[in-house]
């Protein structure tokens, strides 16, 4: 493939002949030699600087006792309360909005149609909503 570089030499030839003849093409200035050079990076310390340098741990403590967050037991476990349960225990109360009621459940988990007739009928009879 031939590229076609006609209007850039033309450009080229057009720019040479408006420079004066007397001007000749400018270097680039030289940076100067007194320039500052790039900072170098931090110096790393010693063993010395670090020991003398160094800052005392904080002494400063929390008032009060330290409350522990968590207690693990190490030693046997005491025995249950001896104390009996005086309370009878009495029918399940009803199921609050949003949970389920587990009579009510294994009576509506039966096969057959008579014998979830027969569960039903016997949580009202107890008091247990159906």
């Amino acid at each position: 493939m031939k590229i076609r570089c006609l209007p850039i030499v033309a450009a080229g030839l057009f720019a040479a002949a408006l420079a004066p003849a007397g001007a000749q093409s400018v270097a680039p200035p030289q940076p100067e030699a007194s320039a500052p050079a790039a900072k170098p990076g931090p110096r790393a310390l010693t063993p010395a600087e670090k020991r003398n340098n160094a800052t005392a741990p904080d002494e400063s403590r929390p008032e009060g006792p330290v409350v522990p967050q968590i207690s693990i037991p190490l030693g046997r476990s005491l025995p249950a309360s001896s104390k009996p349960n005086l309370r009878a225990p009495g029918p399940a109360a009803p199921a609050s909005a949003g949970s389920i009621n587990d009579a009510v459940a294994r009576c509506e988990s039966q096969a057959d149609e008579a014998l979830r007739a027969r569960c039903r009928d016997r949580l009202s009879h107890q008091g247990k909503p159906p």
